[in-house]
């Protein structure tokens, strides 16, 4: 009988065996076995007892360890997507959670297989994560009984037990919450008491196997787990003394093992030295002790600086390591070095000399221990004045006791004569594979933590910053040796190191200059075995001096050498120097001083060199970097780049073919290089055009892998062309018209729109016949009014000015029929129509109150876009303008609404030259005959309150500026010489536009006289219309109508 249950949309019922045979065909080399199997798992994923099958699987020791492995593997991803949220639909129901807890220590405390117990631990880790304490209270109860009945019994279940609980503890570890950290501190005293138990018990048993000579190397016997779980205790142990404990110092225990961990160390060290061929063979085990013992010191000091600096021996630690460090330091030079190696993606592994990583450790204990005493940890958590005076104490000790002069001396003088030593073994890594090395070495800032040089640099830095009163007169007469002809190379190289990392705190004491013309030269010249190491140390140390003392005096030699390291056909500039002078050639050309003009006798030999060595590098990060440094020089060259365009030029085509994979990186950096040499050149980079346009519009072009990468370095490319191009316009730059107005209509998430828009703009400034021809002008103002519901304000502002311009230079091309060819269009595009139809809206929902208020579709902002478009038709054209307003419905019935709107605008325009063309469009309409000369005078008062507050701004009251518009230039605006050809024309246009031309208080005398004069004279004016007008209205504008004329 098939008791067998069909999931939810499978074809298959889902069964054990089938199950199983999923598994396995989950990992066929047949990929359509593979599609079908994984399609199926996904399916079965909702079904309530898919993951505790899986688990059934991986607990069944006769499926093959493939399908055992993939059954864990799909469990842990399981419990890391649907564990957590009980509301997705692919939630893991209850109880299935409560079987699956039920068995998952099983799964690594009876497993023979280290690989399957380790994923089961890792998922185990996450449920206890989730459900502890609330949902499953007794994980971390039950795995201590364990260790209870196991530390003198089965030690391969006391393996199981203990991998379980370091990934617990890692695990519950990572916690932020104050909760999750509380609970794992009330089980803390516990693990430990058991856990010490269990570490002495085994060190014990392997430390006596080792140090009894009649008992022979056995790989095979029990000494070995002993020592694999006594490994993984102090692995646990570390973490529990880091995180479960507030005031470690203050926990015996704690002491205790922090006492046993420093007599450990020295222990475990003494049998690395010794010369029993017994204990060599345990040197990976006895190392891997002792990195343990050196982490939990290291974290400590960082953690809990103040329980470090309190706990028991720790200045002695301190010390201790710095004993082994400055042994160590005796024979650096002779180390391989260390390796950090990748594995499984985002895993790190570091190799090499154990005595060299223990180094290691004591230079970052060192550092740790200067950062408490000078940049102390802050925290947010409470401390009661008593524990913060208790803290402070510490810390004062420990740099009383601890950091005292002769100490910070010593380590001095080791990093810079030991530490800093350029090894054999670096120059072994350099001649295997030059140019990987390279790009390692540029990296190797944030390899202090696992690599020696890197970090003594770092710690070399802390002493001088912290210490610099007692370090300076050493450190100066040790730079004064680099004078001695007699000093070796590779000791040069370490003192330059010295030299060029004290840069910024020494600059004020030592004459660089004078080291600069009388050594650093000679140097730069010197041939022969290692003189690669030296010219690439000089090009790293003058690119740390210039920034902070480089006169210019200095600079020409600094550039002369940096030339003379970039030369191919000198045997000594390897591919390692040129690369190191080529990236760092960025810092020269970044710095504040740099004038393009003194650069230019070296500019050519350089950027001839830049462009070759690009030929050469194979490593796309140093490609990158010369072309970053060739866009640096490039702009700040500025105009005197201009006789090297065609150089770059010549060589881009090259350099876009020639991508490799790292295409797109590249291809962005050469958009990047011509966009500076097109702004550095200005107009004069037209010529170029041909070249640069063809890029432009490859990069360009949608829905390709190239658009997705490049288009935001296209845009700005394209738009910087546009802005130095002088008109007439090529015909080439003229036909990417179609593509901006097709990138525009296209733009669904905005996210190019504000450039785009831009774009288009210079186009209607700088070619506005071609954008006002039948095929563009209705698409231009469409995309241009697209942009005005768009929430970004600036891009409203841009989309308004570029359809106000638009209008302008219709009417200046065509005269009235161009004004109206233009407004035709807005009509039948449907612009008018929908600004009328939103200020209609705009004005109905301000009719509407209490529970029945609604907001209107647009807001403030907005609305006086609309009325700034239409207040242009209006003073180009207000009888045109009377005609288009009259074409939706009845004109008395619309100005009743659109003027009511209009004139509460002006209560929210801030910007005077908007409120002046709206003044001037509304005076205008006094012009016009009736019926819109009664519609007028209905809004007297409206009228008379809008000139008052708009001419009390813009209008000068007192002599000698009485009556004068202040808005209305007075002289043409000045030019300057970083002008564009668009900004031109824009200046221009500003030259000619009405608010700057006329005057506002004339301009309304003239047409109120002739609206008065039209109805009867003043008196029938008064007397008919002006007594509707309140009197502080009228006295306002009577006061202003009696100012002097404002012609000038």
């Amino acid at each position: 009988m098939n008791f067998s249950i069909e999931a939810p949309g499978a074809a298959t019922p889902l069964t054990l065996s089938e199950l199983v045979r999923t598994l396995q065909s989950a990992q066929s080399h047949d990929n359509s076995q593979r599609q079908a199997a994984t399609q199926q798992l996904s399916a079965w994923e909702t079904h309530p007892d898919y993951y505790p099958t899986l688990q059934s699987i991986f607990l069944d020791t006769h499926p093959r360890a493939e399908a055992r492995l993939l059954a864990i593997i799909q469990l842990k991803n399981g419990i890391d997507r649907f564990w957590r949220n009980v509301n997705l639909k692919e939630a893991i129901p209850q109880e299935s959670r409560q079987r699956i807890r039920e068995r998952l220590f099983q799964g690594t405390i009876g497993e023979g297989d280290r690989q399957l117990a380790l994923h089961n631990a890792l998922a185990t880790a996450k449920v206890v994560r989730i459900d502890y304490p609330q949902q499953w209270s007794t994980p971390l109860a039950d795995l201590t009984k364990i260790l209870r009945e196991t530390k003198n019994g089965d030690q391969v279940q006391l393996s199981g037990a203990l991998m379980l609980l370091l990934r617990i503890v890692k695990e519950l570890g990572t916690a932020r919450l104050r909760k999750s950290q509380t609970t794992l501190q009330s089980i803390t005293p516990e693990l430990v008491h058991v856990l010490c138990e269990i570490y002495d018990a085994r060190t014990s048993e392997w430390i006596a196997f080792l140090t009894d000579p009649r008992v022979d190397v056995d790989y095979e016997g029990p000494e070995l787990l002993a020592m694999e779980n006594s490994l993984d205790t102090i692995k646990i142990l570390r973490r529990l003394l880091l995180v479960g404990y507030e005031d470690p110092h203050k926990d015996n225990t704690v002491q205790q093992v922090w006492t046993v961990s420093q007599t450990h160390f020295a222990q475990f060290l003494s049998y690395i030295n010794s010369d029993s061929e017994k204990i060599v063979c345990y040197h990976d085990f006895l190392g891997k002790h002792l990195m343990q013992f050196a982490k939990l010191h290291i974290e400590m000091s960082l953690d809990h600086p103040a329980s470090f600096a309190s706990l028991p021996n720790s200045f002695d630690l301190v010390r201790a390591y710095w004993d082994l460090t400055a042994n160590f330091a005796e024979v650096y030079n002779k180390s391989d070095g260390i390796r950090q190696e990748s594995f499984d993606g985002s895993k790190t592994k570091t190799e090499g000399p154990l005595m060299e990583r223990l180094a290691l450790k004591g230079l970052l204990l060192l550092r740790s221990c200067m950062a408490m005493v000078y940049h102390p940890k802050q925290s947010i958590r409470y401390r009661s004045k008593s524990i913060v005076q208790e803290q402070g104490q510490a810390i004062r000790t420990l740099k009383k006791d601890l950091l005292k002069d002769e100490l910070i001396l010593q380590i001095a003088n080791v990093l810079i004569t030991r530490l800093f030593i350029f090894r054999k073994a670096d120059l072994d890594a350099w001649e295997e594979d030059p140019q990987e090395w390279e790009q390692q070495e540029e990296a190797h800032g944030a390899a202090y933590e696992w690599e020696v040089r890197p970090c003594a640099e770092k710690l070399f830095l802390d002493l001088l910053i912290n210490y610099k009163r007692l370090l300076l007169e050493p450190l100066l007469s040790y730079f004064s040796t680099i004078q001695n002809p007699e000093t070796d190379i590779i000791t040069r190289e370490a003192i330059y190191t010295a030299m060029g990392l004290a840069a910024p705190l020494v600059n004020e004491k030592f004459d660089f200059g004078s080291v600069l013309k009388t050594t650093i030269v000679a140097d730069a010249q010197r041939t022969g075995p290692s003189c690669q190491v030296l010219r690439r140390r000089i090009s790293i140390l003058l690119s740390e001096w210039v920034p902070v003392n480089a006169s210019k005096e200095m600079l020409p030699l600094v550039y002369e050498i940096f030339r003379h390291f970039l030369n191919p056909n000198d045997p000594n500039n390897d591919i390692v120097v040129r690369i190191t002078t080529a990236r760092l050639f960025k810092v020269l050309f970044d710095e504040f001083g740099f004038e393009g003009q003194m650069f230019t006798p070296f500019a050519s030999d350089v950027l001839t060199q830049f462009i070759s060595l690009l030929q050469e590098v194979e490593v796309d990060e140093a490609k990158l970097a010369i072309l970053e440094s060739t866009r640096m020089l490039i702009q700040r060259m500025e105009t005197h780049v201009s006789q090297f365009g065609d150089m770059v030029m010549n060589a881009i085509p090259g350099i876009w073919q020639s991508a490799g994979e790292l295409g797109l990186m590249m291809k962005q950096s050469v958009l990047a290089i011509i966009q500076s040499l097109v702004m550095s050149m200005r107009t004069e980079s037209q010529r170029y055009q041909p070249m640069i346009l063809p890029l432009i519009a490859e990069a360009s072009q949608e829905n390709t892998e190239l658009s997705i990468y490049l288009i935001e370095e296209a845009l700005e490319l394209w738009s910087n062309v546009l802005h130095q191009s002088q008109p007439p316009l090529s015909p080439e730059l003229l036909g990417l018209g179609d593509t901006v107005l097709k990138l525009l209509a296209n733009q669904s998430s905005g996210e190019h729109t504000f450039i785009l828009t831009s774009i288009l703009g210079c186009y209607v400034l700088l070619a506005p016949e071609k954008m006002l021809e039948d095929k563009y002008r209705a698409p231009t103002l469409t995309s241009l009014w697209s942009s005005i519901g768009s929430q970004n304000h600036e891009l409203v502002s841009i989309s308004a000015r570029y359809i106000d311009i638009l209008i302008r230079l219709a009417h200046e091309l065509g005269g009235t029929h161009g004004l109206r060819i233009v407004v035709g269009d807005m009509m039948t595009t449907g612009i008018i129509p929908k600004m009328l139809d939103d200020i209609h809206d705009h004005f109905e929902a301000g009719q509407t109150t209490g529970p029945k208020k609604r907001e209107p579709r647009v807001n403030s902002r907005t609305l006086i876009e609309y009325f700034t478009i239409l207040s242009r038709i209006a003073v180009m054209d207000p009888t045109m303008y009377i005609e288009m307003l009259a074409t939706p419905g009845p004109l008395g019935e619309i100005w009743k609404w659109l003027s009511a709107e209009w004139f509460a605008a002006f209560d929210a325009m801030a910007d005077h030259n908007k409120q002046k063309l709206n003044l001037l469009a509304l005076t205008r309409f006094l012009e016009l005959p009736q019926p819109m000369q009664d519609y007028v005078l209905l809004r007297l008062q409206d009228y008379f309150s809008m000139w008052t507050s708009v001419m009390l701004r813009i209008v000068g009251d007192s002599s000698p500026d009485a009556g004068v518009d202040l808005l209305v230039l007075t002289s043409e605006p000045e030019p300057t010489e970083w002008d564009t050809p668009k900004d031109v024309i824009e200046r221009a246009l500003f030259s000619k536009d009405p608010v700057k031309t006329v005057q506002s208080l004339e301009f309304v005398r003239e047409r109120l006289d002739s609206l008065v004069n039209r109805v009867g004279g003043p008196q029938i004016f008064q007397e008919k219309w002006g007594v509707n007008v309140d009197k502080e209205i009228l006295s306002g504008i009577e006061a202003l109508i009696a100012l002097p004329s404002g012609k000038t």
